[in-house]
């Protein structure tokens, strides 16, 4: 029995299938579109971020208040966090943790977070970081919120500009 017509039958056969799937694959990738970015899984990411700052743990001003109803009958994505901070943290790296978290408002209450926000104003701007400081002194660089003036609309317009 020859051994070598059955062998180069199945050379002939894995060549000729490699061969056409090699073509099929050529012939379609042409005639398909380049795929495009997936879709947001979430809000989460494309939403306007505002981030409030205290430094205490009682919001007598209402501002936590404000924010969340701000957000929830906001006819944009926003997502609003609270950080309090902390009494031993370093006020501007705080800052920068939340800027680095993408907040792109952010909103203090309380002399400490105050502190932090011209801290962190001193060094430099901040590019597309709005900050709000919820105080009856104002910050160089900061908008200033009487704490008498703390609604769910002043914080929207303090969040979208």
């Amino acid at each position: 029995m020859n051994r070598g017509k059955p062998r180069a039958a199945l050379v002939a056969t894995a060549v000729a299938a490699a061969a056409a799937t090699i073509a099929g694959w050529l012939l379609f990738a042409t005639n398909t579109p380049p795929p495009s970015a997936p879709a947001p899984v979430s809000h989460v990411d494309t939403a306007t971020r505002a981030c409030l700052l205290t430094s205490t743990d009682t919001d007598t001003t209402g501002t936590w208040a404000a924010m969340r109803d701000m957000a929830r009958t906001s006819a944009t994505n926003v997502v609003v966090q609270r950080y309090r901070l902390p009494a031993s943290a370093n006020g501007p790296a705080y800052v920068n943790t939340l800027v680095q978290l993408r907040c792109s408002t952010i909103i203090t209450t309380g002399d400490a977070a105050r502190s932090a926000i011209a801290a962190r104003l001193t060094a430099g701007r901040v590019p597309h970081v709005h900050f709000v400081v919820v105080a009856d002194r104002p910050v160089p660089g900061a908008t200033r919120m009487s704490p008498d003036a703390v609604s769910a609309a002043s914080v929207a317009r303090a969040t979208t500009r």
